[in-house]
């Protein structure tokens, strides 16, 4: 039996285990313990038998709601974790079995004894010990004391992919160069890469990561989780600061005026953007990524070092950033940066959990309210002191309020003022999950806290899972939470194969010192950033490949840089304005982007008036872009440089130029490719589709200037009189001022048209 029917089988059997089922898995599974796994039977190894024949159908319908830390079994030897505690919960979890297998009561071990009720059980006979579930149970024993290894389990990850169409090294490149630094790949890579496979693809990676686009990008990505950008308008980062503990906030108030708006925009933004530039110095300095929050600096520009009172040897402009310490303040990193510690803020009453609950999010890959029931009814509780002492309660509390301990020494405003009283006696000792902090290290809580989570296996984790998401646009996979539920099982071994992907991703960053570039050129290595088909899918398959492959809406930052990056010219009312993709008051936010304040959230499917904004985009770049691309040189311009204005695909009978249409043809290819990633051959259908455009829109035109309903200037706002960048005029024979032929508004609409494709507006 194949492994798709196998788990199609299980799945229609729902939670009973037919017995012609469990008896093949026990015999052919590699002969029912310590197999080679060459029997004819699909084999399972004990992770996954347990995963799909004892997890699934028993321990995580039947057994989980009682034996859990909140449970009514929360006493007992044998607590489960949820898959809401993370990627390891299962390995978790067949520990525990395994441990309770090897202790026996009469010569039968307590896990069998316990749920078919043959001894005292709190929950009654959960299993009858003539069940299928109670053989399955028993197979699992057996395969502890007899670990069934498989022989093609070092090939899982191959299987599990086949079927897949992934990019090859050059298109992985240039989407690469798209994403990581805002632009097209150069020739020379493309070379370097097709000769030398993913290997050189590694090389050319190394370098694309030391430009400093990859920084800007870098910074968008953590601005997405941390949002201290919403402090970067106005002064409402220098706003934050406590005047009696930073008397040179407002340094610059007695400055001329014109020199004064400069210096306090610059020291607001400076100070807003603290925490994203101490990732980009650490990962520009490939220095270890725990320095996030082990670093016992913050970073300053020239302005913001002003604002603090610190000397630092730094330019007077706005994006040099260098390490520094501040009097009396123990740094931590991110920790005890004061944007950060207000943008995740703390009240009497909250006592610093949301901040602790960021901590867990950002920096463990853990969601803490996750872990329990809510909403809980407060109706329900009548404890004394319920984060202590109520199931409900105390499950997350448990895991939140010692971290949230460690915060003790940062108010409400985020200024270091250590509590004259101490911290609260009624909640849990401040910590970092079973380990206390000892007393000596309460006046560097936030320090003694970093230290303790860099070593934990999950701040690992937390750094993949932040870089895939900023990569793809997808949150990693998570382990569904209903073993009852149609496709469990697939989706189960989707998840596990991505957290197994993650894992050797993780391994290679630490071997690498935990360089996070190291964590960037992985990812992008993977079958989740490559993939852009599938063929040959069963319903089993697709369901485990649902989640699969990258082909995200891009969002306003990226777009806004792939227009330039193709065209060569941004989409702006002029030369001197912001680019409208960028700008919170023009489309930014119409286009799904966020504002770090009110809009978190980015948008990733597009809407009706993302689709306007698109088609807008569309039609004013082609406007600018193709005129001023004619009035170059041929060997200057990089989106016609096969085509002049006067070629026209047929003469004045109807009858096909040959030169001229196998002119347009190539120059439509290059398009595909310069624009879409697309490299075709001269006859494909969308060469076709694109030909019979230009031909469309050329023919129509000739009809309209004959027929003296179009003239044959081009609109004012789209002719090429100066160059875009320099305003240098254009001597008459380069100016782009009339069209006669119809061939450039011809190529207008072919440039329109790509611009509104799927392939440009995602990646």
């Amino acid at each position: 039996m194949n492994e798709s029917r196998m788990r199609r089988s299980i799945r229609t059997l729902g939670l009973g285990l037919s017995a012609g089922l469990l008896s093949s898995l026990a015999v052919g599974a590699c002969g029912g313990g310590g197999g080679d796994g060459t029997d004819d039977g699909q084999c399972l190894s004990n992770e996954r038998y347990f995963e799909e024949m004892v997890w699934a159908p028993i321990l995580g319908t039947s057994c989980i709601g009682c034996h859990t830390e909140g449970g009514a079994a929360k006493d007992s030897n044998f607590i489960l974790q949820q898959a809401e505690w993370g990627p390891t919960y299962l390995e978790q979890n067949l520990e525990v079995f395994t441990t309770l297998a090897k202790l026996e009561f009469e010569g039968t071990p307590w896990i069998l004894l316990k749920p078919s009720n043959q001894v005292g059980h709190g929950g009654g006979a959960v299993v009858a010990p003539d069940s299928e579930q109670y053989a399955a149970l028993q197979e699992m024993v057996t395969r502890i004391a007899n670990p069934v290894v498989c022989a093609d389990e070092d090939n899982r990850q191959e299987q599990f992919f086949d079927g897949v169409k992934l990019l090859d090294e050059v298109a992985t490149l240039r989407k690469a160069t798209l994403s990581l630094a805002g632009r097209l790949p150069t020739p020379e890579e493309e070379e370097r890469v097709r000769d030398g496979g993913f290997e050189a693809l590694d090389a050319v990676l190394d370098d694309v990561l030391n430009e400093e686009e990859f920084y800007v990008r870098l910074k968008e990505i953590y601005n997405d989780h941390f949002l201290t950008d919403r402090y970067y308008p106005g002064t409402q980062a220098l706003d934050l600061l406590d005047l009696d503990t930073y008397p040179n906030v407002y340094w610059f108030e007695d400055l001329p005026e014109g020199e004064l708006e400069v210096a306090r925009r610059l020291s607001n933004r400076s100070v807003a953007r603290e925490a994203v530039e101490l990732v980009a110095h650490v990962v520009r300095n490939e220095l270890p990524y725990s320095e996030l929050l082990t670093a016992d600096y913050t970073m300053v520009s020239h302005h913001s070092a002003r604002v603090y009172g610190v000397n630092v040897d730094a330019p007077a402009d706005y994006e040099t950033f260098v390490p520094a310490k501040v009097p009396g303040v123990p740094h931590a990193g991110v920790l005890t940066m004061p944007v950060w510690l207000n943008r995740f803020p703390t009240t009497p009453t909250n006592r610093n959990r949301h901040r602790s609950r960021m901590v867990f999010d950002f920096f463990l890959a853990l969601d803490v309210e996750g872990l329990g029931d809510r909403p809980v009814d407060a109706a329900n509780i009548s404890d004394h002191n319920p984060e202590m002492n109520t199931d409900p309660c105390r499950l997350c509390h448990s895991v939140v309020d010692p971290v949230a301990g460690a915060f003790q020494n940062w108010d409400d405003l985020g200024r270091y003022r250590p509590p004259e009283n101490g911290w609260f006696p009624e909640m849990r000792p401040p910590g970092f999950g079973d380990k206390q902090m000892p007393t000596a290290d309460y006046a560097r809580g936030l320090q003694w806290l970093a230290k303790e989570i860099v070593q934990d296996p999950r701040f690992g984790v937390s750094a993949v899972n932040i870089m895939f998401k900023g990569l793809s646009g997808q949150e990693p996979l998570k382990e569904p939470t209903d073993p009852t539920a149609n496709g469990y099982l697939e989706q189960i071994q989707a998840a596990r194969m991505q957290r197994a992907i993650f894992n050797e991703i993780g391994a290679k960053f630490a071997e690498s010192g935990y360089n996070l570039k190291t964590v960037v050129k992985e990812i992008v290595k993977t079958p989740y950033y490559r993939a852009y088909d599938a063929e040959g899918l069963d319903e089993a398959r697709e369901l485990e490949l649902a989640d699969l492959g990258t082909g995200r809406l891009l969002i306003p930052e990226q777009l806004n840089r792939k227009i330039v990056a193709v065209t060569g010219y941004p989409w702006r009312p002029d030369i001197d304005a912001n680019d409208y993709l960028i700008d919170v008051n023009q489309y930014r936010i119409y286009y799904g982007g966020i504002d770090h304040d009110d809009i978190v959230e980015r948008m990733t499917a597009p809407n009706g008036i993302m689709a306007n904004v698109a088609k807008r985009m569309a039609n004013e770049m082609s406007c600018l872009a193709v005129p001023q691309d004619f009035g170059k040189a041929p060997d200057d311009r990089i989106m016609f440089p096969f085509v002049e204005p006067n070629f026209e695909p047929e003469d004045a009978n109807g009858f096909e130029v040959p030169a001229a249409s196998a002119a347009i043809r190539e120059n439509i290819r290059h398009l595909h490719a310069r624009m879409l990633g697309q490299y075709l051959d001269s006859n494909d259908p969308a060469i076709n589709r694109t030909y019979e455009l230009f031909l469309d829109v050329w023919k129509d035109g000739q009809s309209g200037i004959a027929a003296g309903e179009y003239g044959t200037s081009i609109p004012g706002q789209c002719q090429a009189t100066a160059d875009y960048w320099t305003g240098e005029p254009f001597d008459e024979a380069r100016a782009v001022v009339a069209d006669p032929n119809y061939t450039i508004r011809a190529w207008m609409a072919v440039m329109s048209y790509m611009m509104q494709d799927w392939a440009f507006l995602h990646e």
